[in-house]
């Protein structure tokens, strides 16, 4: 891995660039090492557009000299007190730092770093001579944590950064890698110094662990490490609140294996959605709404504990009225907290508030053999973008729930009402709003003397069901069929 690696380093980046580099360290009379996550992806055989680099000192002043050497590029200091700059290009991008917290040599930087896979150096002028022998600084042995696949801290590195309490994780998720025990054991016993982390940081960190195949995991062992409670407290409020027999486990753990089936689905959507797995392909290219249906998974019966009520005449009888709507508050409040953007914010609090729609939906088609046309605009109106996502939220919320009374054959029947929703969306709904309105907000007005208000709304989305239904067809017909509606009240 080492040797295969290494030599394949000048394929993969621009000869011209890397000698500059190097040609201005030695002129210096610098040592400049590659370093970092750029070493560690190297090793691993996967080729980052970000490169790392350490010089003995004065690095903002070395990257302005290889930006003017180079003669293109854009250089952005990152961190005037901690000497780091960036040299932006055209193909890639190059991060420059001194030598971190006054040490002297590249194995004292490489100690202070965040984690032993991380913790790597090999001088580029070795890399850039392609007969000579390449040796990796390794203080820490961190070549064998990569081989072994495991995440280890560096001395004393949560107490220089808390963030990396859940950088550990991220990393984790990323490259499918283990916490090792001790590791472990130390983000447990500062678990609550995450507190004192920037909100923008934490969710940055977050979301590209919600980026990868591997949330559930990740979020599985914050929990263990009690991490989890300090991020999201709202969810640990869910431990220990039982559930009806439809259900195996408290919420907490509830909301987690929701997070689990919503990736098994993306990893194998032919399974859960045989003859709609194609929506699931779509969802799973789409970056903003995978990670919005994630999260909304993680969340979506977070406001059961305060919905929670005891029927005691009625054995106990154990209810949640009204949970996705606290749930939909409480996520929006967690939003707040981590500075999400409006529209993540709205995609996520929209997919909890409307989480229990499908079961709803599915209820009546099997009671009634059927789902009206009314009843499917109004799922596929107010569920928009969100209506792929809604169902897979609502096949990964069944999944997660296997106790001894649950309905049999409901996974299947969901899938059965996505393909009726699916297909009413596709070929009825969106060829209606492709086409010419038969009435429009100025037609009630001119012709039936209506003032602004939201009447008109009301009225144009009534008139736009009564055509979906086929009760009219003309814009005569529709005038006549709204003027009736208004003199009926």
């Amino acid at each position: 891995m080492q040797k295969s690696a290494l030599d394949a380093f000048l394929s993969n980046y621009p000869e011209t660039v890397l000698q500059t580099l190097n040609d201005c360290a030695r002129a210096r009379g610098h040592d400049i090492y590659l370093v970092g996550g750029a070493l560690r992806d190297l090793l691993i055989n996967v080729v980052s557009v970000d490169l790392d680099f350490a010089v003995t000192e004065k690095a903002i002043d070395f990257t302005h000299e290889v930006r003017d050497r180079l003669g293109r590029g854009t250089v952005v200091i990152l961190d005037e007190e901690n000497d780091t700059a960036r040299l932006v290009l055209e193909e890639l991008s190059l991060d420059v730092a001194g030598f971190r917290k006054g040490a002297r040599t590249i194995e004292e930087d490489l100690v202070k770093r965040d984690f032993t896979i991380n913790s790597l150096a090999v001088l580029l002028d070795d890399l850039v001579q392609p007969d000579r022998e390449v040796e990796i600084v390794d203080p820490l042995g961190g070549f064998t944590d990569l081989k072994l696949r495991v995440v280890r801290a560096c001395p004393g590195c949560f107490d220089d950064d808390p963030l990396r309490l859940l950088r550990a994780y991220r990393f984790g998720a990323q490259l499918d890698f283990m916490i090792e025990d001790q590791t472990s054991a130390q983000i447990r016993a500062r678990s609550a110094l995450i507190q004192t982390a920037a909100a923008e940081r934490i969710s940055f960190e977050l979301e590209l662990v919600m980026a990868t195949k591997q949330a559930y995991r990740a979020f599985k062992a914050m929990q263990e490490t009690e991490l989890l409670g300090q991020l999201i407290p709202e969810l640990f409020e869910g431990a220990g609140v039982d559930q009806p027999p439809f259900h195996h486990l408290d919420v907490m753990e509830h909301n987690l294996l929701t997070l689990e089936f919503v990736e098994r689905i993306i990893d194998q959507p032919v399974i859960y959605f045989p003859r709609s797995y194609n929506m699931v392909d779509e969802i799973a290219g789409d970056g903003e709404a995978l990670s919005a249906l994630k999260w909304a998974a993680l969340f979506h019966d977070i406001g059961k504990p305060a919905a929670r009520k005891v029927n005691v005449d009625k054995k106990r009888h154990i209810t949640f009225y009204n949970h996705d709507e606290q749930g939909a508050d409480q996520a929006r409040q967690i939003a707040e907290r981590w500075k999400w953007s409006r529209r993540k914010t709205k995609r996520v609090v929209s997919l909890i508030a409307m989480h229990m729609h499908p079961f709803h939906l599915n209820n009546l088609m099997q009671d009634q053999e059927g789902v009206s046309t009314r009843a499917l605009q109004k799922i596929c109106k107010r569920a928009g973008d969100n209506l792929y996502p809604l169902f897979l939220l609502a096949m990964a919320d069944s999944l997660a729930g296997q106790g001894p009374e649950k309905p049999a054959r409901i996974e299947e029947q969901l899938e059965q009402l996505f393909v009726e929703v699916e297909r009413f969306y596709r070929e009825t709904l969106v060829p209606a709003a492709a086409g010419p309105k038969l009435l429009t907000g100025h037609d009630l007005i001119t012709r039936l003397n209506l003032a602004q208000g939201p009447e008109i709304g009301r009225l144009l989305e009534a008139v736009e069901t009564a055509a979906l239904e086929g009760v009219i067809t003309t814009r005569e017909e529709a005038l006549i069929w709204a003027r009736k509606q208004l003199e009926e009240g």
